[in-house]
């Protein structure tokens, strides 16, 4: 028993070192800073469909686009900053330029409208998604499901961006309460308000 055990102690380790070579190096968390992207938005259609009901269509405010099919609504906001961390646990905050506005065209009464400026989405951060509604900040003014999502590193025309994919977004009470104040009507808490995709450039 002494001499198998002898010889099946190298073994072991032999087995060790290989499977120790052969794991890939945990990669070191870096912090860049992002420059130019996109966030796009595939508004829920079903909720967007209600707003048009109620006559209160979206409107982009420059520079962020809408484009309209006839099967989706698609909002396209530019990311103008923000920080990025890579490695484990990758997270951060894409700050975004322009915005929407949901707009009550009444002849009778001047235009309500509901300005949604400025935005912050925080990804895997406490921070989650604020704007500034009618130029006030207000934080967590959407709900976040992440469960779905994936943020990776890629790489375009020789450039690494950070890429985040299938971010979910809901109304919740401070949403539908700030809509429902301005327009007697709204959705409610927990409706989809759509999904999400952010694509930026990392900046060393």
């Amino acid at each position: 028993m002494r001499r198998s055990r002898t010889r099946l102690a190298p073994l072991a380790v032999a087995a060790l070192l290989a499977l120790s070579a052969a794991a890939p190096a945990a990669a070191a968390a870096k912090t860049h800073r992002l420059g130019a992207g996109t966030a796009t938005f595939s508004l829920d259609p079903t909720e967007t469909g209600k707003f048009l009901g109620m006559g209160i269509p979206p409107y982009p405010i420059f520079p962020a686009r809408i484009a309209w099919s006839a099967t989706a609504v698609t909002l396209r906001i530019p990311i103008t900053g923000g920080t990025w961390t890579t490695g484990a646990g990758a997270h951060g905050t894409f700050l975004l330029g322009g915005g929407l506005a949901y707009v009550d065209p009444d002849m009778t009464t001047p235009f309500d409208v509901l300005d949604l400026t400025r935005w912050r989405a925080g990804v895997n951060t406490s921070a989650g998604i604020s704007v500034l509604v009618n130029g006030v900040r207000t934080s967590n003014f959407f709900d976040e499901n992440l469960m779905g999502s994936i943020p990776s590193v890629v790489t375009i025309h020789g450039h690494k961006y950070a890429k985040v994919t299938g971010v979910l977004l809901f109304f919740n009470t401070t949403s539908a309460t700030a809509i429902t104040t301005m327009f007697v009507t709204g959705p409610a808490s927990g409706d989809p308000f759509g999904s999400a995709t952010f694509l930026a450039r990392l900046k060393t």
